[in-house]
């Protein structure tokens, strides 16, 4: 059975079909499903028993409530219902089912288990070219399901080969991506795409820019005056830039544990 890894690599592979898949799963599912599927091993045969530590699992959720037990509960019954998939393989067969459907949780054991359908697991097995590469650390810092929704998806289309990646995508698909029905962002009957676009798509990418190594933007296409689809380009940081910005984080830490500290000292004084 898989542990949580301390490694410093932290790059999550599963297909990309089930990356582009459309979900409902709040921030908080989307989280725990990628660090359920960080444990999967994708050169290798896996268990289809995950075993997860229940501390190490909350603390990378910011999970600061001692009713732990409750939020599994929560979690994994969310994950159990919106797991569901059907997919055509490649000799036109049909598969249905739950990729996660079942989870046990011992009171006075420090772990906890997940069991995954091995129907599935060839689609999480395949090799590294057929997969999507995320990193764990950047899909734990996301604040917005809308960020890591869209970072997932660009994600799923990258060729590392190429300097510049590019995707296009309609209205009605990204709004089906963000998980959106036809009526959201819709006022008197009309459809509000500055409200859209600000809620959506310019949030995440400024979101995507800050904490990832990838640098996005995006513009809108037009044919007979109207919007035909959204034109996305990304591309990777250059190391100068991560370097700069990792000794800029760095600093802000340090100011900000020196001012916590000084503010102990203080109350430690007054008292």
């Amino acid at each position: 059975m898989n542990k949580i890894s301390k490694k410093t690599n932290l790059n999550i592979y599963y297909a990309n079909i089930i990356a582009r898949m459309h979900t409902k799963f709040t921030l908080e599912e989307e989280k725990a499903l990628h660090l359920i599927f960080k444990q999967i091993n994708s050169f290798e045969k896996n268990d289809t028993t995950i075993k997860l530590n229940k501390l190490d699992f909350f603390d990378k959720l910011e999970l600061q409530s001692t009713n732990r037990y409750n939020r599994y509960r929560k979690l994994i019954r969310g994950l159990i219902n919106k797991t569901f998939v059907e997919l055509i393989d490649e000799k036109g067969g049909e598969l249905m089912g739950v990729v996660i459907y079942g989870s046990y949780w011992q009171p006075k054991e420090s772990f906890f288990e997940v069991k995954l359908n091995d129907w599935f697991m060839p689609f999480i097995e395949e090799l590294v070219k057929n997969y999507t590469k995320i990193n764990l650390n950047n899909v734990l810092g996301f604040k917005s399901k809308h960020t890591l929704t869209l970072y997932k998806w660009l994600c799923s289309w990258t060729d590392e080969n190429k300097k510049t990646n590019q995707r296009y995508i309609t209205t009605k698909d990204l709004k089906e991506l963000f998980g959106l029905s036809t009526d959201d962002y819709v006022y008197n009957n009309k459809f509000s795409r500055a409200d859209f676009e600000k809620k959506t798509i310019k949030s995440s990418i400024e979101e995507i820019n800050n904490i990832t190594n990838t640098y996005i933007k995006f513009k809108k296409n037009y044919k007979n005056g109207k919007i035909q689809n959204y034109e996305f380009t990304w591309t990777q940081k250059n190391k100068t830039y991560l370097d700069n910005n990792t000794k800029k984080n760095a600093n802000k830490r340090q100011s900000l544990n020196d001012k916590q500290t000084q503010m102990l000292i203080d109350n430690i004084d007054s008292n």
